[in-house]
């Protein structure tokens, strides 16, 4: 079978290739086996490890005239520049193909557009990328564990903090939370950057045995030893946006050499490179267009129209051989005997994990997270000192007429205090977390549903232990109403407007990608919620009450806790008839605690203020959803 033999021969190759590359790490015999025409069984002994299971699905990374064009802000360029916008190319057209099993490395000086280079092929931050980007031969389109970690070669340090293990063990982590999903192609950004000689090194090393099993991976590097240098398969080397050389490692300085450019002896290749194009301007223009008229174009009548114009070049084209050839953008450039169709069935799944593992794993990060920020022992401190400051205030409250302004006031502050520290820390929950959530749902690592679902069930409940220690403390000393049945009713309001109050919160950190704009509308709407809800201001003018309070989840919670606390048929003593009619008659009487809600505006029963607290907290845990999926989602898959 004439399939077979490419794919055996290729994969042998690379295998060869590998091992004569890093001498540090000699690699032992390697089994390869067709199965089914599409992936690959290897039997291998690295440093003794185990054997590993079937390999990824082999692809090619091809991309032809590749463009990115952002629009900067003119003052930033030109001070006196009238104009409100400058068009900057990040890139311009830049083409290349890289093949599995090979590790690539992107080099150039800061502001090349190296990382623009990887963050466009991986898929992210796509606005105002032109050109084509396939995946074997079909375009772009957004559409474990145990054995990472010995693959990763880090199991002395499973069980350790993450502060406390080494730089490298570090970027090997980060490796790893990538691999979690089995990826055919992998990006990396300069990942050994920080690590010392020897880490880097370990670290490369990793990248070359995945690369064995088929991965197609593609690295940003700055400034590596001539031992990782040579390791890779190809780099291409970038200046302004544009490509200056691509090919082999070993190719990169007899092809500068055509050129004028010769690399003193002994000296690092990439070291040298690097100080090429950092030369001056007039240096930089000189080898962009010697590129332009040395490179090789895949397509017979490109290059037979090169060979053409040859004599026309006004530099040499004695480096063409060094290159490596440009894909053309033709299907036949995309083409790959040991690649396999990427279009999943109808009934496979896109993710590589179900929903309710990923649940189930979100869940329990949440949840260590959220308990290790929620429980500390100043939260607990702050929760029991106040809570007895509030009881010690409505100390012992009589059951008189003249308690019932200090009564409401007590159930307005219970219900306001919490739910507006709880908003706070709601508004902080996904700005903070944004960065993480981007990377991960752009490697396809999790559905946005069962992040969202998992944080909500993990960090909901964790929210409301604090607040009821607070209100069991300081209910009972404020003496407010000694039916228990009352006082879990009232626990209930408090924590529905706390999931209000968070729900509302993580819609405005989830909208608002500025963190001081969203505080600063978050502390607008809060204060204005709280002063049209009931409390301090009782007759609102009237274009303004007959809808405004309303909106104010406040005044559910607080209306239903009225109801609640004067409920039971406590008898109250009357006092001089200021609050209750009835006492006006009879100073020396008594009256029912329900005759005391004549002198509120209660306007929905209990059950009623409790469905519309409901309701306000699943539409706006609903709308934080939609909006941090649509609104703020610039990459990843939902």
């Amino acid at each position: 079978m004439p399939s077979f033999q490419v794919v055996d021969s290729y994969v042998n190759e690379g295998f060869k290739d590998t091992a004569e590359k890093i001498d540090s790490y000699p690699q032992k015999e390697h089994i390869i086996e067709m199965r089914d025409g599409d992936t690959l069984q290897v039997e291998m002994s690295v440093d003794g490890a185990q054997t590993l299971a079937t390999l990824s699905p082999r692809i090619t990374v091809t991309f032809h005239n590749v463009s990115k064009v952002i629009n900067v802000p003119a003052k930033m360029i030109d001070p006196s520049s009238k104009e409100r916008f400058i068009e900057r190319k990040l890139l311009d057209q830049v083409s290349g193909q890289i093949q599995p099993g090979q590790v690539v490395a992107i080099m150039g000086p800061s502001g090349c557009g190296k990382t623009t280079l990887l963050n466009t092929l991986a898929g992210r931050a796509l606005n105002g990328v032109t050109g084509n980007i396939w995946f074997n031969d079909q375009s772009y389109d957004r559409t474990q564990v145990e054995q990472i970690i010995d693959q990763l070669h880090i199991r002395g340090c499973a069980n350790t903090p993450i502060m406390l293990i080494s730089g490298g063990e570090k970027k090997r982590v980060n490796i790893g939370t990538e691999l979690l999903t089995n990826p055919s192609v992998i990006f990396l950004d300069e990942p050994t950057s920080g690590l010392d000689s020897t880490s880097a090194v370990a670290l490369i090393h990793v990248l070359r045995e995945l690369a064995m099993q088929g991965k197609t991976i593609i690295t940003s590097i700055h400034q590596p030893s001539s031992q990782i240098f040579q390791s890779f398969d190809q780099f291409i080397l970038l200046a302004d946006g544009k490509t200056i050389f691509m090919g082999k490692p070993s190719n990169a300085l007899p092809y500068f050499a055509t050129l004028g450019h010769h690399s003193p002896p002994q000296y690092n290749p990439a070291d040298y490179v690097m100080d090429l194009v950092n030369q001056d301007m007039k240096i930089r223009e000189e080898l962009k267009e010697a590129y332009l008229q040395n490179k090789i174009n895949t397509s017979v009548k490109t290059i037979s129209n090169q060979l053409q114009k040859q004599q026309q070049y006004q530099y040499s084209t004695a480096g063409r051989q060094y290159l490596s050839a440009e894909p053309s953008g033709d299907v036949a450039d995309l083409t790959n005997p040991n690649n396999v169709n990427l279009i999943p069935s109808k009934h496979e799944s896109k993710w590589p994990v179900g929903f309710l593992p990923q649940l189930l794993i979100l869940f329990s990060r949440a949840f260590l997270l959220s308990g290790k920020t929620q429980f500390t022992r100043l939260s607990f401190i702050q929760a029991i000192c106040i809570s007895v400051i509030t009881g010690l205030c409505w100390f012992r409250m009589d059951f008189a007429e003249n308690t019932i302004p200090d009564r409401s006031s007590f159930i307005f502050f219970i219900m306001v205090f919490w739910p507006m520290n709880t908003l706070f820390g709601g508004l902080l929950s996904f700005p903070l977390e944004r960065d993480v959530i981007e990377k991960e749902r752009a490697s396809g690592s999790y559905r946005l549903s069962s992040y969202f679902l998992a944080k909500s069930l993990a960090e909901g409940p964790l929210k409301l232990i604090l607040p009821t220690l607070f209100l069991i403390i300081s209910y009972w000393i404020a003496n407010v109403n000694n039916n228990f049945g009352i006082f879990l009713a009232i626990v209930a309001f408090q924590l529905l407007s706390i999931l209000v109050a968070e729900s509302l919160g993580l819609l405005l950190g989830a909208t608002m990608k500025n963190l001081e704009q969203a505080i600063t509308a978050a502390t607008i709407l809060i204060m204005s919620l709280m002063l049209v809800g009931g409390f301090y201001v009782r007759n609102l003018p009237h274009w303004l009450g007959v809808w405004g309070k309303w909106l104010s989840f406040f005044k559910y919670s607080y209306d239903a806790c009225l109801q609640l606390q004067f409920n039971g048929r406590h008898h109250y003593k009357c006092v001089d008839g200021s609050y209750v009619p009835s006492c006006r008659n009879n100073l020396n009487g008594t009256f029912a605690s329900e005759e005391a809600l004549q002198y509120f505006n209660i306007g929905l029963s209990i059950g009623l203020n409790f469905l519309v607290l409901f309701g306000m907290f699943v539409g706006f845990r609903f709308l934080a959803y939609l909006s941090l999926r649509f609104i703020n989602n610039n990459s990843g898959r939902t």
